[in-house]
């Protein structure tokens, strides 16, 4: 015993004396952790983690500032998420109501992740627009991830700010469009397929293609754009032997398209009596919507655009605004145009260093895929049909901010050449004299801004054109060129962040000062005019006493019917409610049938009609929408709730 007992004190002595032992061994190693995450790589420069570090906290606080500002933002899109999180089937199928009468007009998958989002924090605004954050700094992380593998430290942390910078991207990252998910899929496609060419592992390739599927069921071909950029870059450029590089190229393919493919075919496989309506396709089709009203139809127009989607006569001065120049125009350019054109110039100093830069196989990769996918996405928003909304432009910002990161990798390395100052002063030049022109043709900043940014940068170029004595002058002269470029697009994002934006296209930055543009339409509906407008884009606001009398109902599937999705969307969020959107986002889909509408109606399906006489002023008469407005009239007797007129369709 006398034994047992003393060994039993030594082993609670040792197991005493080891519990600070251990304990060091966590902290240092959490210390480590933390000395490492701080440090970076031992071959970067001490000072270039923690200002990655900075710059990211920096787009945290940005895109996270005044979060709740924008409220449910997209009622489309917030609807969808909060039928997703009732029903498992609207989850599914990303149905605008958990009736599942219609989807939306897009795949789900970014209502997946917004869903997800709501499910672990509760249905509210900001868990809605909470994972946009999250992407925009995804995203601006994977942008300096890919830079780094090709430049040094400056160049890919300003490549970096560029994108996060772009105000459209600000405004974007905290709204509830498909875009952020879309833009980070597709800029992560193209890190693995740069790391493939890299490693010379296969599979990787593979991986990008399933993101481009991913990116895909987010937004149809818009998700596609960087497709010829990838998959030229790795068939030129993968040190794989040609066989297994088509044999991989084939596989990544496969898998772009049963991850882009899949939920689309099992939707057309089912028989349409038994899911909810394809939202925007005329034919009910998954098929249809995307070739047709989020393809063909966008890019070379000609499709039927209903009178409640076309502007009023004032905003549509001209039939087209396509061409070479539109993205600098007053419709789009505060978007993401203040360094668009000097990207497009940097294209050319990319191309006369081609040879004499691009020394490794993953650098000419980068900079291929960053001037196909720029210029691709350039041209196609240039010169598509006019059913291009603004915030499209928020496709260009993941090429542009790779491409000017390499362009200022060679200025770096070259600058002790005439030539190539030269060369960087006519970009930069290019790029002050867009937010000139920009900053210009805009109402609300100060009047002195336009000249004193141009001033300030032109003086720093004029600094670098002749090289000043020292470094520190140097390293002085660039820092004022980078705030001067930078400028403009960083008081429009913090403009973006100030300010509410709701409905279906929010638009970056001041009211322009052409009163025939697409601000001053989207203030005008704002302020409810036209009231048809302002219902389809930004949506009726619902009535105190509609809301309430919708919020008591039970024993129906639908507590209202109602046009457009914007305002079902409205009062279906307002009253916790499921409403059905008749005839779609726009009224014009057949959705439902007027004979489908009547058997829902006498099954006791449906509560109430809420009708929108401003709406239904500008509907095709032979439309099924008018159809079942004219057969609710004449068969139900009307009541007035506040202001707004309906129709109780369940009778006592």
């Amino acid at each position: 015993m006398a034994f047992e007992f003393t060994t039993s004190t030594r082993n609670t002595r040792a197991g005493n004396s080891g519990a600070p032992s251990t304990s060091r061994a966590v902290g240092k190693r959490v210390a480590g952790v933390v000395r490492s995450l701080w440090r970076g790589r031992v071959q970067d420069p001490a000072w270039e983690r923690p200002a990655l570090l900075i710059v990211l906290a920096t787009n945290l606080l940005l895109y996270g500032w005044n979060l709740s500002a924008n409220g449910w933002a997209n009622y489309y899109y917030s609807a969808a998420v909060q039928s997703g999180n009732l029903d498992v089937t609207s989850f599914f199928y990303g149905s605008s109501d958990w009736g599942n009468s219609i989807t939306v007009d897009k795949p789900p998958l970014s209502l997946w992740v917004m869903g997800l989002s709501t499910r672990l924090l509760g249905l509210s605004p900001t868990a809605v627009v909470l994972p946009q954050v999250l992407m925009g700094v995804g995203t601006t992380l994977l942008i300096y991830l890919i830079l780094r593998r090709c430049v040094s430290a400056v160049p890919a942390i300003f490549g970096a700010i560029v994108f996060f910078t772009t105000p459209i991207v600000t405004l974007m990252s905290r709204y509830n469009n498909p875009d952020p998910l879309m833009l980070m899929l597709m800029t992560a496609a193209a890190w693995f397929v740069l790391r493939s060419i890299e490693t010379q592992r296969g599979r990787l390739f593979v991986v990008a293609g399933a993101l481009l599927g991913m990116a895909f069921m987010t937004k149809q071909l818009q998700g596609m754009l960087n497709v010829p950029a990838l998959g030229l870059a790795f068939l030129l450029f993968s040190p794989q032997p040609w066989k297994s590089r088509l044999g991989t190229a084939a596989v990544g393919a496969s898998a772009l398209i049963v991850t882009g493919g899949l939920w689309m075919a099992v939707v057309d496989l089912i028989p349409s009596d038994q899911r909810p309506y394809v939202g925007g396709s005329p034919s009910n089709s998954v098929l249809q919507l995307t070739l047709a009203y989020n393809g063909i139809e966008r890019i070379a127009g000609g499709g039927t655009i209903s009178k409640a989607m076309q502007a009023p006569s004032q905003f549509r001065p001209v039939d087209s605004d396509a061409g070479f120049f539109r993205l600098l125009n007053v419709n789009y350019n505060q978007e993401a145009s203040w360094l668009l054109f000097a990207g497009l110039l940097a294209v050319i100093l990319l191309a006369a260093h081609w040879w004499s830069n691009c020394k490794t196989p993953v650098l000419k990769a980068a900079t291929l895929v960053s001037i196909v996918w720029l210029v691709t996405a350039f041209l196609l928003l240039s010169f598509m049909g006019d059913q291009i909304h603004t915030y499209y432009t928020a496709a260009i910002a993941p090429p542009l901010a790779l491409l000017l990161g390499l362009t200022l990798e060679i200025l770096i390395a070259n600058r002790a050449s005439l030539r190539t100052r030269l060369s960087g002063a006519a970009t930069a030049l290019t790029a002050l004299l867009s937010s000139w022109l920009i900053l210009s043709g805009t109402t609300g900043w100060p009047e002195w801004m336009p000249n004193a940014v141009l001033g300030v940068g032109i003086g720093a170029v004029a600094a670098l054109i002749v090289r000043p004595p020292t470094r520190n002058m140097e390293l002085g002269a660039a820092t004022v060129l980078a705030a001067s470029l930078l400028f403009a697009p960083v008081a429009t994002s913090l403009h973006n962040v100030t300010k509410e934006f709701h409905g279906s296209n929010p638009i970056s930055g001041m009211l322009t000062r052409n009163p025939a543009s697409i601000s001053h339409l989207l203030n005008s509906l704002e302020h409810n005019d036209p009231a048809w407008g302002h219902d389809v884009v930004v949506g009726r606001a619902p009535d105190p006493q509609v809301v309430e009398v919708l919020s008591d109902t039970s024993g129906c599937t639908w507590a209202a019917a109602t046009y457009a999705s914007q305002t079902a969307a409205r009062l279906q969020l307002e009253s916790g409610r499921p409403v059905m959107p008749v005839g779609g986002f726009s009224g014009s889909d057949p959705s439902p049938t007027l004979d489908r509408f009547r058997d829902s109606v006498a099954a006791g399906q449906i509560c109430y009609f809420v009708q929108q006489e401003a709406f239904t002023e500008v509907q095709d008469p032979e439309s099924t929408s008018a159809a079942i407005s004219r057969w609710v009239e004449t068969n139900f007797e009307s009541e007035k709730l506040g202001s707004t007129t309906v129709y109780p369709l369940i009778q006592p």
